[in-house]
């Protein structure tokens, strides 16, 4: 009695303490909002170093078990970890180096098309717009009476580029200020994946000092839940925007539709973004084409819907699997929660994310189902 008395008052202590703590985060919200964002800012090299460690740890997992993996040999056993992280490595380099000559120039000549067939565009709908106004004495008429002035309109476009011109220059310090973290980030990713082991067992000793076996249990099976999800979802939308990006390709070659390895390099890299990634890519593509032929533009558009729901009915349960398991609305706020919270990192972290919290939820939700039957059924025998 006395040990279940003592259990009772340290819950009603926990419980009265995390009140606390809440209705002060309640009372001062907005300085709590301002605190985790310094902190946030603080901790973000290192967290985005431990995702780039994972996302490489993939990698390294494979040439581990490639590289002489039943090899009684002391030194290949001592070197494997170091020789998977310098494959590892070279392999991210070597793509990185396909991307800045193969898809960088690309995405270059798609821009370099899009500001030449833009203002085309532009001129011709200009044009049209005229005409009609021409065309109807009661429009000029309207449009005489709100006195629209062509010149202060010029004006403010011009203001608007100077103030465009100005944020630049924060945006070319901010661009320094990404590159430092993301060097930093590499850094810190090496040293996780060389010591990694270390952690593991750093991580363990803590878990058996300050955890009970049931919660031990929990974390663990929570842990592999959540890196089943991420794994298989990087490598598989991986898979699936190369996949994509070949039958777009290929599709337009078929279809003589132009620019076909512009643009289906372009849906390639688009289509790793969940969800909006293929609508901003056929926007593009819808551009450059309609700058030549608009009728081509809207058959492009209708050959993307037809070549998305061939990929997202046949291709990418296959490739991607129901590892991810999230129905598409949760997916759609998981990617618009993610991009709210953390931009773009929050995009392509908002799924898998939201992925692993959908499967805890439902598989406490299906044990205690599971246990309500249970017990029911042995009331019942009684």
């Amino acid at each position: 009695m006395k040990e279940l008395d003592r259990k009772n008052q340290k819950f009603i202590v926990k419980i009265i303490f995390l009140a606390g703590i809440m209705l002060l985060i309640i009372l001062n919200f907005s300085s709590a909002i301002s605190v985790v964002k310094q902190v946030y800012d603080v901790l973000y090299p290192l967290l985005l170093g431990l995702g780039i460690a994972y996302i490489i740890n993939i990698l390294v997992s494979g040439y581990e078990m490639i590289y002489f993996p039943r090899s009684k040999n002391k030194l290949v056993i001592h070197n494997r970890r170091s020789i998977a992280i310098i494959l590892a490595i070279l392999t991210n380099v070597l793509i990185i180096v396909m991307f800045l000559h193969i898809v960088v120039p690309q995405i270059g000549q798609s821009i370099a098309l899009l500001s030449s067939g833009v203002p085309d565009m532009y001129n011709k709908a200009v044009e049209w717009s005229q005409q009609s106004v021409n065309d109807i004495p009661e429009i000029k008429a309207k449009i005489r009476q709100l006195g629209i002035n062509q010149e202060s309109m010029i004006n403010q476009f011009l203001s608007w580029l100077r103030d465009w011109a100005g944020g630049t220059v924060s945006f070319i310090g901010s661009i320094f200020g990404t590159l430092f973290n993301l060097v930093f980030a590499i850094i810190f990713a090496i040293y996780i994946l060389f010591y990694k082991d270390d952690l593991k067992r750093i991580i363990n000793k803590l878990a058996h000092a300050f955890l009970s076996f049931e919660h031990r249990e929990k974390l663990i099976e929570s842990s592999k839940i959540m890196d089943d999800t991420f794994r298989c979802y990087i490598v598989g939308q991986c898979k699936e925007a190369v996949i994509f990006g070949i039958l777009c390709t290929l599709g337009m070659l078929i279809f003589q539709f132009p620019y076909a390895t512009v643009i289906g390099s372009v849906m390639g890299l688009t289509a790793l973004v969940p969800i909006l990634g293929a609508y901003l890519g056929a926007i593009v593509g819808f551009l450059l084409i309609a700058a030549v032929d608009p009728i081509r533009g809207v058959l492009f558009i209708i050959f993307i819907i037809i070549l998305q729901q061939i990929e997202g009915n046949l291709i990418y349960p296959r490739v991607v699997g129901k590892s991810i398991g999230l129905p598409e609305i949760w997916l759609f706020a998981a990617v618009t929660i993610g991009g709210g919270l953390m931009g773009i990192t929050g995009i392509f972290l908002g799924v898998p994310v939201a992925a692993t919290i959908y499967k805890l939820i439902s598989k406490n939700v299906n044990d205690r189902l599971k246990a309500v039957e249970s017990a029911a059924k042995i009331s019942d025998l009684k």
